[in-house]
């Protein structure tokens, strides 16, 4: 007789992850969620401006894990939830120049097992029929391809959060080490872009209707931090150069 072996995830990677529907428009949809993150062992699931779903459809849907869409938090803007988070990662299925760079699901994996052991991370599903905006992608730190056959690349929104979960709960099942990692605080790293573009203006950019430039250069970087995942140690750093670059610009 083979020995079972255990798969169940460390309580402390998955307990800091948060499902996050954007504007979810069926309550069927909202309920077969509930029930994919029960069966990857997630629980916290997060609601933004959603349709009504306090109903048999949902909760049919939903089958043992009523109790997941009933204790689920609501916001009515995603600009509201992400506050509640240190890591955001967000998911989509299309490209473009406004979608890179993306990280594969490994990747993913890798990515939320080192924050969520010691922050609070929120994963992002878009709308059933559009996903998420490019100006909702502008508030994640990073983003994750779902990949489909090409031929039919749309995945229903229950399956799609399901796909990553389960890649989640296998990744973080397994025993292989990772390095935890202590995100600064989302109020202070948004200061620190505040300072960021403070400098970048005394330096020029942005004038002579180079805004765009400027826009681009901040957006590069927040991607480029987002990946890194900034600790507070790092963001002091970076501000303490902001602020000596300041300091040589206006003696």
């Amino acid at each position: 007789m083979s020995e079972k072996i255990e798969t169940r995830a460390p309580s402390g990677v998955l307990k800091n992850i948060s499902i996050v529907l954007v504007e979810p428009r069926g309550p069927a949809n909202i309920g077969a969620t509930a029930r994919a993150l029960e069966n990857c062992g997630l629980h916290d699931l997060v609601l933004v401006n959603p349709c009504e779903y306090n109903n048999d459809e949902c909760l049919g849907r939903a089958c043992n894990s009523g109790h997941v869409v009933l204790n689920a938090r609501v916001f009515p803007t995603l600009r509201q939830c992400v506050r509640e988070f240190a890591f955001v990662m967000g998911t989509t299925r299309r490209t473009g120049k406004l979608r890179e760079p993306l990280t594969d699901l490994p990747g993913a994996v890798s990515m939320i097992k080192s924050m969520s052991a010691k922050n609070s991370v929120a994963i992002l599903f878009g709308r059933e029929d559009r996903g998420l905006v490019n100006d909702e992608l502008g508030l994640c730190d990073a983003l994750v391809e779902l990949p489909a056959h090409r031929d039919y690349p749309s995945l229903n929104l229950s399956h799609a959060v399901f796909l990553l979960c389960h890649y989640l709960y296998m990744g973080t099942a397994a025993a292989e080490p990772f390095q935890a990692i202590t995100a600064a605080p989302r109020e202070e790293r948004d200061k620190m872009f505040v300072h960021m573009e403070e400098m970048l203006r005394a330096l020029d950019y942005g004038d002579e209707g180079r805004e765009f430039l400027l826009r681009a250069i901040i957006k590069n970087f927040r991607v480029l931090f987002g990946r890194t995942s900034l600790m507070e140690k790092e963001v002091n750093m970076l501000r303490g150069l902001f602020s000596q670059i300041l300091a040589r610009l206006n003696p």
